[in-house]
């Protein structure tokens, strides 16, 4: 188990209800199943597309954007920060 800070921002953190959120989990999969459980419906639709839609959720740990089909897999450690933004699209 490693301890995580978990930063969301715009729609993700309107529907999470707050900016952040400390987990104690083992992997990328667990931040997701948690956020979902503890910080309700709204917000565990967002995430339940991670990351098999294209269009969906840009996540990043540590700065790093984490992508594909493996993502969920992705391991963490003491200390990591894992961003999650909602799509971004510009011109």
């Amino acid at each position: 188990m490693a301890r995580v800070k978990v930063r969301m921002y715009a729609t993700v953190r309107e529907a999470a209800g707050t900016a952040e959120i400390a987990l104690d989990i083992a992997d990328l999969a667990e931040v997701m199943d948690q956020l979902g459980a503890k910080l309700g419906k709204p917000l565990a639709s967002m995430l339940r597309g991670f990351p098999n839609d294209p269009e969906g959720l840009v996540v990043l740990i540590n700065g790093r954007n984490v992508s594909g089909k493996d993502a969920r897999a992705v391991k963490l450690r003491d200390g990591d920060e894992v961003s999650i933004f909602p799509p971004v699209s510009g011109g």
